[in-house]
């Protein structure tokens, strides 16, 4: 299962900051976050267990969609809706009760959780899957592909430090 190594608060603030301070450059919207009742709840009605890390995603952030970035982290009521409505059916035959879609990375690409143990993939539209390390690595990746939509990306200190202390993993 994924472990969390560092707290998601870093990432989501970055997020936050270019919501807010690039609002002309980069197209998102953020969702509220949610209360561990309410993950809770999600468990329960699914029967999935959420890893740690991803708790935190949610109490932090309850998702967000991205068209700079062409990513969507669904919140948890529009995963258990598509959960429930069999969306993974799309997946090889017989494959679709291994996961859970997250969201989706654009393209026809899908952000899936293992059920299992809790790993992250990225499931291509042709069927190539590729793993991902945790949420904090896709948020990273995330936040620099929103950067680079900012026209002046050189003056904001706060978001280049975090990229370049960040850079080992982009």
């Amino acid at each position: 299962m994924n472990q969390i190594g560092h707290s998601l608060k870093e990432e989501i603030e970055i997020i936050k900051l270019l919501a807010d301070k690039y609002s002309d450059d980069i197209d998102i919207d953020l969702y509220e976050p949610e209360n561990i009742e309410t993950i809770n709840s999600f468990e329960q009605s699914t029967g999935v267990s959420l890893p740690d890390e991803l708790k935190e995603f949610y109490q932090l952030i309850g998702g967000f969609d991205s068209l700079m970035a062409y990513m969507q982290m669904w919140n948890l009521e529009d995963i258990k809706e598509r959960y429930h409505e069999g969306y993974c059916d799309w997946i090889e035959e017989g494959d679709s009760d291994k996961y859970i879609v997250l969201g989706s990375t654009g393209g026809g690409e899908y952000l899936l959780m293992e059920k299992a143990n809790g790993n992250y993939l990225r499931y291509g539209d042709e069927g190539e899957v590729m793993n991902i390390p945790s949420i904090k690595d896709l948020m990273c990746w995330n936040i620099d592909s929103m950067y680079e939509q900012v026209s002046g990306f050189e003056e904001d200190d706060t978001i280049n430090n975090y990229l370049q202390k960040n850079s080992d993993r982009l």
